[in-house]
């Protein structure tokens, strides 16, 4: 009885420690499609971090900076933006950034830096990719030369696969739900928690 009085704490200190996380062969699929100066994507974004360095190891994630732009052959940087050129100017440079040799946790510590202050996208800023040693990658990534309008190209793709009408989207396990979508933005926490639980990620204790 011992034993097993044992083996159950340590199973629940496990869970509690996000390990179990790490010992899943299946973490959860979560696709943010968002853009670089929008302001209820930066909302998103902060709101997500903390919840996302809580429980990252439960989660594979790609970021797609790109939202409801569109392809123009005629427009800067190939694309037009919601938010206009300084935008596009934005979603490829953040496209850059996170496919950079950042890990994902890394890829999110550069976003929730890019986004905290929608001006250093404007001023076209490198403070956050220089803090991450990524400058010269992203630098080299969007020139004429560089990999920017493929990747961008590349996130157009991922981003067209999913009918939404407002950024971000939320796409969990390769599906986008309407009915979800509302939850993820204003209940962040809350909404992550219960689809780990479904997936047995996590215990209710967890959360």
């Amino acid at each position: 009885m011992l034993k097993l009085y044992l083996a159950l704490a340590l199973l629940h200190i496990l869970h509690c420690n996000g390990k179990i996380c790490q010992r899943s062969k299946k973490p959860l699929e979560m696709i943010v499609l968002y853009e670089s100066l929008c302001p209820d994507s930066q909302s998103y974004i902060k709101n997500f971090w903390p919840v996302y360095r809580k429980y990252h190891q439960c989660i594979n994630l790609t970021l797609v900076p790109y939202g409801k732009a569109s392809p123009s052959s005629s427009a800067p940087f190939g694309h037009t933006c919601q938010h206009g050129d300084s935008e596009c100017w934005g979603n490829r440079m953040q496209d850059c950034a996170i496919h950079s040799n950042l890990n994902q946790f890394d890829q999110m510590k550069f976003l929730e830096c890019q986004m905290k202050d929608l001006q250093l996208t404007v001023k076209k800023n490198f403070t956050c990719a220089r803090a991450l040693n990524i400058e010269d990658h992203v630098e080299r990534c969007m020139r004429p030369s560089g990999r920017g309008n493929q990747l961008q190209t590349q996130s157009s793709i991922i981003t067209n696969r999913y009918s939404f009408s407002v950024i971000p989207a939320i796409v969990y396990d390769g599906v986008f739900s309407v009915n979800l979508q509302r939850s993820s933005r204003m209940k962040v926490s809350q909404t992550l928690c219960n689809i780990m639980i479904k997936k047995n990620l996590l215990l209710p204790d967890d959360c």
